[in-house]
């Protein structure tokens, strides 16, 4: 994280908030099913094919497939063009078709999932070496950082480098606030407002990268 730049940061930070809107929304919409946080649907998973059963655990496991395939194809387009435009593109686009899937009644499933997808492929925006270098849609791993980082500084090392990691965190409960705000307000129509966040972060994104070398297009 201390090698980030700290435009990327600032992307990073954004692109965390956005994910916890989408999961707020995704959560409240599905009636407590997460389209970005898998940990929690793997839990549920689990528990319900205990308590419940199958019939109803299918729910969490298919949202951890809708996921998992956003994750490939992000892994697979990143190497597309400029990898992380391409892939915010990407991710940007299943959102606004989830968002004009809110405006169909006949839709058979909720318009939401689409949204999985998209927060599986987000997470292909920050690699290194082909290795996801920033996660901007799970924070656990990035609270155990901050922690460590932390505890160094109190050892004499490097002052700040936690508050970074710990930054994400706060965007992303920050995002998930508004994101149930949005859908207090609006309800699953949110995700218009969202999709417009992206839209603008994706195209300022390519703005601010299209003069860079092409050795810095992943990194």
């Amino acid at each position: 994280m201390q090698n980030v730049r700290r435009r990327e940061w600032l992307l990073a930070v954004i692109l965390s908030a956005v994910a916890g809107g989408l999961d707020a929304i995704g959560f409240l919409d599905l009636g407590g099913y997460f389209v970005s946080f898998m940990s929690g649907n793997t839990t549920r998973m689990s528990a319900e094919t205990v308590e419940v059963g199958w019939a109803v655990a299918w729910h969490a496991v298919g949202l951890v497939g809708l996921f998992f395939v956003g994750a490939v194809i992000g892994s697979m387009i990143a190497h597309i063009g400029d990898g992380r435009v391409t892939v915010m593109a990407a991710s940007t686009a299943l959102v606004g078709v989830s968002a004009v899937g809110t405006l169909i009644d006949a839709l058979p499933f909720p318009a939401v999932l689409g949204v999985a997808v998209a927060m599986g492929v987000l997470n292909s925006t920050f690699l290194r070496d082909g290795e996801v270098s920033i996660g901007v849609t799970y924070m656990t791993g990035t609270l155990v950082k901050a922690a460590q980082r932390f505890g160094m500084a109190l050892m004499g090392g490097p002052r700040w480098v936690w508050v970074r990691y710990l930054s994400l965190w706060a965007a992303l409960a920050a995002g998930s606030l508004l994101g149930a705000w949005a859908y207090s307000a609006w309800q699953i129509a949110s995700l218009w407002a969202v999709f417009a966040v992206l839209v603008i972060t994706t195209a300022a994104t390519w703005w601010s990268r299209r003069a860079q070398p092409a050795q810095l297009t992943q990194a």
